[in-house]
């Protein structure tokens, strides 16, 4: 109740904001929506009173898990996550360590949060060249993507399995994240059950994004907003132009008598017409 409205109903009225820092690093290193919520606050005292962090990327990496793409506070989250990110100076290792981080947890959120780690992981590799190799690395650091694309899902395991990212790894400058690959984003643009998120995956895959006259970064603020809600009104109100129908080999002689069926209603107990 204190963190959310600390830097727009609290701090303008200090005469001394900084001696908040204490207060608000103590609440991002307790992670957790405390941490994320504690993010305004320290925002503000680093852009508007000079005050220095050295620590403050750590801390945003570890901050951003599972449980990002869930909390109640996620927008304000991923839109203060974006202006941290947006700066281009950022050191090589570190956007890479954040996309590869964005790229694993994309695997297991929902599909409004898969759209929203893709679109971070789209804008940063148009913001950092250098780190375009996790997306065309081979050779002897492997190439993840063609094993995806080759073998499928048992393609994804062994890419997972021989991924030198370290993904415990609290620290940035640790994780391997510019030795890996985005084998990642293969699996979803080939596997994943929502249409949108395996479009957008693909597009990352297919462009080049180093080239910034051709490309445009995605709106993720658009993105954060969306929720299960809105992608079903989305679905439901899309117009199909194509539709799958049923293709039989053999003229169907009943709707229900098929192989299959009879072994889960056998003729000693079910009676079949013929």
């Amino acid at each position: 109740k204190v963190l959310l409205p600390c830097h727009k109903q609290i701090m303008p009225h200090l005469q001394n904001p900084s001696l908040l820092g204490d207060f608000f690093i103590t609440s991002i290193d307790r992670g957790g929506l405390d941490g994320m919520l504690a993010l305004n606050g320290m925002f503000t005292l680093m852009t508007r009173h000079d005050l220095e962090y050295p620590r403050f990327y750590d801390r945003l990496y570890v901050l951003l898990d599972q449980s990002s793409f869930h909390a109640q506070n996620r927008k304000g989250f991923f839109e203060l996550l974006d202006i941290f990110l947006k700066s281009s100076a950022l050191p090589a290792y570190l956007a890479a360590s954040f996309i590869k981080r964005l790229a694993r947890l994309s695997l297991t959120a929902p599909p409004a949060g898969a759209m929203v780690a893709v679109a971070f992981i789209h804008n940063l590799l148009r913001r950092h060249p250098g780190c375009s190799v996790l997306v065309h690395r081979g050779g002897d650091g492997g190439d993840g993507d063609s094993e995806v694309k080759r073998e499928g899902v048992s393609g994804a395991t062994t890419a997972a399995s021989s991924d030198p990212f370290l993904e415990n790894e609290q620290d940035p400058s640790k994780t391997n994240a510019l030795q890996s690959t985005l084998w990642e984003i293969a699996t979803l643009g080939e596997h994943h059950y929502y249409p949108q998120v395996g479009k957008m995956a693909k597009m990352i895959e297919e462009k080049d994004l180093s080239n910034r006259v051709k490309t445009a970064e995605l709106p993720v603020g658009e993105l954060v907003s969306v929720n299960y809600h809105n992608l079903l009104a989305e679905e439901l109100g899309s117009r199909v132009k194509t539709a799958p129908v049923a293709f039989h080999q053999k003229t169907p002689t009943g709707l229900f008598q098929t192989a299959t069926m009879k072994l889960c209603f056998p003729p000693e107990t079910f009676k079949w017409s013929e």
